[in-house]
């Protein structure tokens, strides 16, 4: 199974320039979040040689502008698409994605996406006081991999919920681990964290944090996964 980052922004010169956020491609297939910019998603999967209408699943982690910003670009031009998103999105959003008459799956619980495929199901965080339903990825090969977004219901949270239900070992965890706020001593209490789940790779970007990705690296070494747009990772 193979993971290529479509797009990736994790710096303020990134933020300014190309956009923010992250979009994960799963097996030319699955698309796990779509960027914050759609022009940047687009140019980016034309350059993986990827036909927006071969994707067949888009998996939209929470509901932040910079993980579906090119949700809508997809969606106009692929009506065969399955949309899995959380139940507890808002109306309004909900409402936008099923005007486009796409098949849309609301997500609760823990479930089979496809094959080996997984959504963590529905894990409420909180974002400025307030609290965000978010969703994860899990991939199943002889090990297991997650995919976060944002992680805003707690990095170490999300890892516990997946190991409820796979008794596997870590092979990977990708994404954003939303660290850039925490205090050095709560990012390397988290880091210890992972140690103790046994992960054995991590690949952190987007919001994670400069030092948390930096405490990451030092820890993991060998097993550190560095990302940008069109970085590939092959799970066995």
């Amino acid at each position: 199974m193979e993971i290529k980052v479509v797009a990736e922004a994790s710096t303020k010169l990134q933020r300014w320039f190309v956009g923010w956020g992250v979009s994960f491609l799963i097996n030319n297939d699955l698309l796990f979040d779509t960027f914050s910019n759609e022009k940047v998603l687009k140019k980016n999967l034309l350059k993986l040689n990827i036909d927006v209408k071969q994707l067949k699943y888009v998996v939209i982690s929470h509901e932040h502008w910079d993980h579906y910003g090119g949700l809508f670009y997809i969606l106009k031009n692929n009506p065969n698409i399955k949309v899995y998103i959380c139940s507890g999105f808002s109306k309004e959003f909900k409402a936008k994605i099923k005007s486009f008459n796409v098949s849309v799956i609301e997500v609760n619980d823990f479930d089979e996406i496809k094959l080996n495929i997984f959504t963590t199901g529905e894990i409420t965080g909180k974002y400025n006081g307030n609290p965000i339903p978010e969703q994860s990825l899990i991939i199943k090969n002889d090990k297991i991999s997650i995919i976060t977004g944002c992680s805003h219901p707690g990095i170490i949270e999300i890892i516990k919920k997946v190991k409820k239900h796979f008794a596997e070992p870590i092979n990977l965890v990708l994404g954003g681990f939303h660290l850039h706020d925490k205090p050095l001593y709560e990012i390397m209490q988290i880091v210890s964290e992972f140690k103790k789940f046994e992960v054995e790779k991590v690949a952190p970007c987007h919001c994670t944090g400069k030092n948390a990705i930096e405490l990451f690296k030092q820890e993991f070494k060998g097993n550190f996964i560095k990302i940008s747009a069109g970085t590939k990772i092959i799970l066995k």
